[in-house]
């Protein structure tokens, strides 16, 4: 008779086998096809379309809360002008009543750069090993898909004949921003290369930085020292917690315009907002202004305070940063050699910073309020010789210092 403190499990023989859940449900549905990957083209057409939805559903949201705040007209003319809205950041010149518009609110063309260059890593992160296709390949498929919605919106409610170049360079704008976002996306960015011409654009870069921030502290200073002269710009258009939203929306979107205005303020030369304006450091004139509020930070008419030709220092740091930057990544070459090559490069940047003048400037009308922003010519004198001379200046310096050390 068996013991009932004996062990039955010794001679039951059981022996125990684990199995993953993958493998099992792999078992369990073994005719089960797995879909296809996206091709790359398709997510790149498909965001392209979707970013062009999602830009004018935030432009035209800008426009209804102005709407419901002041209920000028109907629900459909808030969406036009909406629309407007979106084709002026797309670089398409547009006509409000019988007024043109070519100003370029530049704020909003920032975020629809930034959601292009995010679609362009997705459609290149979906390229397989393999394929022959580059950054480049994706960034123009993405950037045409979303041109393609612009174009038909602007051949009905825009004037893209009006003011090609500055299309042409919201365009090149959109490219540089999904060439960034699909050159991420494939490791390209991780590749260091040494050559010169990367280093030019490093410098010229560089020197536009300086500026910008110089630009952004002129605009922040003279937000601050005129402020009750913009609460009380404000208070005037009574605009409501909705429309005071829409308004301050609507200015954000041309705050890079602001700030490379205000950057041609530091270099001297200055800016207008109407025919016969000029706000500079040296004196201020002044005719009618929009009542925006934004443009309450106008300085007072005539001379200039001493204090504000301080503002001239931001660009010889331009051009001292762009030499630096030049020929602190190399051996410093002979003085003269790296004096010129410091001048050169402070000229460079200079010419691009006219550039970005030019984009950021437009009409906001006819007669008087047509070609307001950076006056260009004044620009290129003084950015010119101001970046120029410092960079001359500073590759001396860093050349004469290299002679000494050796």
């Amino acid at each position: 008779m068996a013991s009932v403190l004996s062990s039955r499990r010794a001679g039951a023989g059981v022996t125990l086998h684990a199995t993953s859940a993958r493998n099992r449900k792999a078992q369990r549905s073994p005719g089960q096809l797995v879909p296809p990957p996206i091709s790359w083209p398709v997510m790149a057409i498909v965001g392209g379309a979707v970013t062009a939805l999602a830009s004018w559903i935030l432009c035209a949201g800008v426009t209804v809360l102005g709407w419901l705040a002041a209920e000028p007209g109907t629900l459909g003319d808030a969406l036009r002008i909406g629309t407007l809205l979106w084709l002026l950041s797309n670089g398409v010149g547009v006509r409000v009543g019988d007024t043109p518009i070519t100003l370029v609110p530049w704020g909003a063309t920032i975020v629809i750069a930034f959601m292009i260059s995010r679609f362009a890593a997705a459609s290149a992160r979906k390229v397989r090993a393999g394929q022959r296709t580059g950054a480049w390949m994706t960034s123009v498929v993405t950037v045409v898909s979303y041109l393609l919605s612009v174009l038909v919106v602007a051949m009905l409610w825009g004037e893209p004949w009006h003011a090609p170049g500055r299309w042409a360079a919201v365009i090149a704008a959109f490219l540089l921003a999904a060439w960034w976002g699909s050159s991420r996306a494939m490791r390209l960015g991780e590749l260091e290369s040494r050559g010169r011409t990367r280093t030019i654009i490093h410098a010229v870069l560089a020197a536009q930085l300086v500026m910008l921030i110089a630009g952004a502290a002129v605009l922040v200073t003279s937000l601050w020292m005129h402020l009750k002269q913009v609460e009380a710009l404000h208070q005037t258009l009574q605009p409501g917690v909705a429309g005071g939203i829409a308004l301050v929306l609507l200015q954000l979107a041309f705050a890079p315009n602001a700030i490379v205005w205000s950057a041609s303020y530091a270099l001297g030369s200055g800016f207008s907002v109407g025919a016969g304006s000029v706000i500079a450091p040296a004196a201020t004139q002044l005719g009618m202004v929009p009542g925006i509020p934004l443009l309450g930070a106008l300085p007072a008419p005539g001379p200039g305070e001493p204090t504000q030709l301080w503002w001239l220092a931001a660009g010889a740091v331009a051009g001292a940063v762009a030499c630096w930057v030049l020929l602190g990544s190399r051996p410093v070459p002979r003085f003269d050699m790296a004096s010129l090559a410091g001048g050169a490069c402070g000229l460079l940047a200079g010419a691009m910073l006219v550039g970005l003048a030019w984009a950021a400037g437009g009409d906001l009308g006819t007669l008087r309020l047509a070609d307001v922003g950076p006056r260009l010519f004044p620009l290129l004198i003084m950015a010119g010789t101001t970046m120029g001379l410092s960079g001359l200046i500073t590759g001396l310096a860093l050349g004469l210092a290299a002679r000494a050390d050796r």
